[in-house]
């Protein structure tokens, strides 16, 4: 399937129609679906009687270049986690209690993506609530990684991440606490972002509006979809439908040339300044991810980017994200809890509880560590001048389906089903924006299968589009 990029300008020509493009979708939707349950809901009917309505807008268009009133993601494939709600169209949330609902209107996150012209093609499968990095439920089981199928995914965005790598959309969305927009795409072998950390109570759907510690955001199979499906996400007055698919093209154009400059000026005299943290500061990390870290780094300095090793000392990040995430599940799930008892999967049980036993005093500790580590990260980087931290996304490969959740690395036994989460929850704590970024492979030592490993990149806070600058030069360059 054709980038945003590329499907925009061949439909801005009349070499493609948008229902040439869902076409494509499906065909692999009916390849790979049934094997990978990526996409457990589906409303394909939907989307054609959509992608054919805006070829009715286009083809009219093309003959005066300026007409139209389109966004820049006009007929892209698109398909919004099971934990959103999406008008009309099944959603579950991953529970039994909710396993025929149908909501009447889309969360706001949809809301944006669906205004920037995409064509919503069905639900990407996801955790009881969102709750765990391994993505199956009992209502439509589990989500297969599509470059080995008896491997996990991750999660929680687990089917978007799948539905992706087997080019079944352009676009998906999804939503990250510990680690679940960054986990899924280091499994899976796409791309994926969690932004800066700021309040948006629109672009919350939990019933606390107001919390920071969950942020949704993209996945795509390049930087540069990415950021496409970022601005629909968090710049929608930049992407209302009010400009002509020629006209977005050329926008587009320029703001790639404008970024291209940039990135000349990284490969030239001002090196790219990566701080390298292979093990993010001694966590147990598995052999095989450390070997593909190894390769990153050569290349990356073969590259001429500069790596400066190590990592700060950081406050008790763990508890910080134990108590934080406590707080988190009793306000969104407590209640459910009480009205459905027995009805929640242990992990989820384990979360309330904890959250419940919290004292005001733990919350305020957390909170101020949650402080400490943004402003300890963002003085290291301004002390060694980096453009970005680097390392593992995941500590581990993707793990055998059977597997709930990782219980040891190497001689590292984990205390708790999130531990091994710990590559990514820091960032989470610190409300830094993220990138895994899908540039390696590793051989799973028991199968001999290759398996995608992501590298972690971090910026300061609010610098997201920084931050995805420096992708796109690594993801060029390497």
């Amino acid at each position: 399937m054709p980038s945003i990029a590329d499907s925009r300008r061949l439909m801005a020509s009349g070499q493609m129609s948008a229902s040439e493009l869902l076409a494509d979708a499906i065909r692999h939707i009916e390849r790979h679906n049934p094997a990978i349950n990526a996409l457990p809901t589906l409303c394909l009917d939907r989307a054609l009687q959509e992608a054919r309505g805006l070829d009715n807008q286009l083809m009219p268009s093309r003959r005066t270049p300026n007409a139209g009133r389109f966004g820049p993601l006009t007929g892209q494939p698109y398909c919004a986690k099971d934990l959103f709600d999406t008008e009309d169209i099944r959603t579950t949330y991953g529970s039994t209690i909710f396993a025929h609902h149908v909501p009447e209107r889309d969360d706001d996150v949809v809301a944006r993506i669906r205004r920037a012209g995409a064509v919503l093609l069905g639900k990407s499968n996801t955790p009881e609530f969102a709750a765990g990095s391994q993505t199956f439920n009992r209502v439509f089981g589990a989500t297969r990684n599509p470059h080995d199928p008896t491997r996990t995914t991750g999660g929680s965005t687990g089917g978007g991440a799948a539905a992706l790598a087997c080019g079944m959309v352009n676009v998906a969305d999804g939503s990250d606490l510990a680690a679940s927009l960054r986990n899924p795409a280091s499994f899976c072998g796409v791309a994926g972002m969690r932004a800066s950390s700021h309040l948006d109570p629109r672009l919350q759907p939990g019933r606390d509006p107001f919390n920071t510690l969950s942020m949704v955001g993209p996945l795509a199979r390049s930087i540069a979809d990415l950021r496409e499906i970022f601005l629909a996400i968090f710049d929608p007055q930049g992407c209302q439908p009010q400009r002509s698919l020629s006209h977005w093209v050329a926008l587009r154009d320029r703001q790639e040339s404008a970024r291209i400059k940039r990135r000349h000026a990284w490969r030239g005299g001002r090196r790219l300044r990566i701080g390298w943290a292979p093990t993010w500061d001694r966590l147990a990390v598995d052999a095989a991810v450390l070997q593909a870290m190894d390769r990153f780094a050569s290349r990356a300095a073969e590259a001429g980017m500069t790596l400066v090793e190590g990592f700060p000392i950081l406050p008790d990040v763990r508890s910080a994200f134990l108590a934080l995430r406590g707080e988190y599940f009793v306000a969104e799930l407590h209640d459910l809890h009480r009205q459905h008892p027995g009805e929640l999967k242990d992990t989820i049980v384990w979360n309330i509880e904890q959250g419940l036993r919290l004292t005001t005093a733990e919350l305020i500790e957390a909170r101020k560590i949650r402080a400490a580590t943004r402003i300890c990260i963002e003085h290291y980087m301004d002390d060694h001048q980096l453009d970005v931290v680097a390392g593992p996304t995941c500590q581990v490969l993707p793990f055998d389906l059977q597997t709930p959740y990782v219980e040891q690395i190497g001689e590292t036994r984990l205390e708790t089903y999130i531990d091994w989460l710990a590559s990514n929850f820091f960032v989470t704590v610190a409300g830094l924006p993220a990138i895994s970024l899908p540039t390696e492979t590793s051989m799973a030592p028991d199968t001999g299968a290759s398996l995608p490993v992501g590298v972690q990149l971090i910026g300061r806070w609010g610098t997201d589009m920084d931050l995805l600058d420096a992708a796109q030069l690594i993801e060029e360059t390497l």
